[in-house]
């Protein structure tokens, strides 16, 4: 089935946004105005749509627009020739609502489904400095979107995992652990096979988008399981059980799997200038939305906040020329005035621009 893109959107006592509406170009949405005017909190509040949960905090109170006691944002995204109606209530006294098509859903998965998105911001260095936990998550967001079976097996390691660790921290008897072993070395090789399957599929796409950023140098992609592949994974369970009872939990598996970057043989966090790194993560988030819609045909979101930041003008330009080129997504951009009006409105003919001042969107 093909998605189309958000097409509308209100706003009711969202952060410093109140009875906001707005209706969205299909391809580039500019927000400009001074910091603290509620850029952010825009990006923000389309990312909880999608994802029922904020980039910037966990504490509702801080989230709900002072004085208030709840917040809704309502959307609607077009599906062929459809205007399908999805929203979110979060209440601090009667908690949260999520509606889609009319009916009450119990999670916001079908709406992540429905809604694939991608942050560049901040946190996106997240991929390069907090170890390899964000780069399993950056590849399981692609299977996520793309394979049909992914949520359901990774949810099945996940599950084992946990029991196997209990187990371990427990100091239940030697065969107690073990039972897990079979089930975890055959799912595992699962969900491996799945990731390397999609890195495989995305590096190439990368390269391309990467060559067009960082011109001047080569950067290399390679994906670690978790494991010594040339090892069954049941018999490395086995040989390494005494070090996880020590450790107090499972220390090898597909819970390890990393991506790998690196520049001339140098790690990237290394090699590469702050500027340099924006471009590289940005670049790999654009390749995934790329991939996205040749495998699904459905359109990745990018809510891109504050492009500018850390980037020079000649860096600046070809990150807004690669954006620009994006064909089939849907990009929501944050930035001061001056920037959109040097930089990237010269770079593409559809768009529509907003200025935003004290939580004001016109």
């Amino acid at each position: 089935m093909y998605f189309m893109l958000l097409s509308s959107f209100n706003i009711d006592n969202f952060r410093n946004l109140s009875q906001t509406q707005l209706d969205f170009n299909n391809n580039c949405n500019i927000f400009y105005g001074k910091n603290g005017s509620g850029k952010t909190s825009l990006l923000e509040a389309i990312y909880y749509l999608a994802l029922g949960r904020s980039f910037r905090s966990h504490i509702l109170r801080r989230i709900i627009k002072y004085k208030s006691d709840s917040f809704s944002l309502f959307g609607k995204i077009q599906q062929e020739n459809n205007l399908v109606p999805i929203g979110i209530t979060r209440s601090i006294t009667t908690g949260k609502q999520i509606k889609m098509a009319g009916k009450e859903i119990s999670s916001n998965i079908e709406l992540t489904k429905l809604i694939p998105l991608q942050l560049l911001n901040h946190n996106s260095y997240f991929l390069l400095y907090e170890g390899p936990k964000p780069r399993r998550q950056f590849i399981d967001w692609g299977l996520f979107h793309v394979e049909q079976f992914f949520l359901s097996l990774w949810h099945k390691v996940e599950r084992i995992l946990k029991q196997r660790n209990v187990a371990i921290r427990t100091k239940s008897p030697v065969d107690h652990i073990k039972v897990w072993d079979k089930d975890l070395a055959h799912l595992g090789f699962e969900l491996h096979q799945y990731r390397k399957q999609y890195i495989e599929s995305l590096v190439p796409i990368a390269k391309d988008v990467l060559q067009k950023l960082l011109p001047d140098l080569s950067i290399n992609i390679s994906y670690f399981a978790g494991w010594d592949l040339n090892f069954d994974l049941e018999a490395i369970l086995a040989n390494n059980l005494k070090k996880d009872l020590q450790f107090g939990y499972t220390a090898i598996g597909p819970q390890r799997a990393d991506l790998e970057l690196m520049v001339e043989k140098i790690p990237a966090k290394d090699a590469l200038s702050r500027g340099q790194q924006k471009l590289l993560l940005y670049g790999l988030k654009i390749a995934q939305g790329m991939l996205l819609n040749k495998l699904t045909n459905k359109k990745c979101i990018y809510l891109v906040d504050d492009l500018l930041a850390e980037l020079d003008l000649q860096k600046c330009t070809l990150l807004a020329n690669t954006l620009s080129d994006l064909q089939d997504s849907q990009l929501f951009i944050t930035g001061l005035s001056q920037d959109f009006e040097n930089i990237f409105i010269t770079h593409t003919d559809k768009k529509k621009i907003f200025h935003i001042e004290n939580g004001v969107i016109k």
